[in-house]
């Protein structure tokens, strides 16, 4: 038996909503995502690989891919739930708030 696909792990896109209405489309929404998120989040360890430790900010990754940053950015969140991303620190954003920058590569541990 497969293990059940889960935000909380990674393996499923989340969803928010307050009234029936607009949490069911989120529902919908987050469903047709999880369909494909393999193929997601191949995409994006291939898109943030070429940084190496140094990382990337999710803009940067949005900007390379061509894709809108409200999509890169909870792909990053799963695989760092994953274990297949590290928050390597804060940078300038596209809006000049410091977000997270991640990595494929696991920081070493400082003694």
């Amino acid at each position: 038996m497969t293990e059940r696909r889960h935000y909380g792990h990674g393996t499923a896109a989340g969803h928010k909503g307050r009234s029936n209405v607009t949490r069911q489309n989120s529902v919908d929404a987050a469903a047709k995502v999880t369909e494909n998120l393999g193929q997601r989040h191949r995409l994006m360890l291939s898109a943030w690989t070429p940084y190496g430790a140094a990382g990337a900010t999710p803009e940067q990754i949005a900007d390379d891919t061509g894709l809108p940053v409200h999509v890169v950015r909870p792909r990053a969140g799963e695989l760092v739930k994953r274990g297949l991303f590290f928050e390597v620190g804060k940078r300038p954003g596209n809006l000049g708030c410091r977000v997270t920058a991640y990595s494929v590569v696991k920081p070493s541990e400082t003694v």
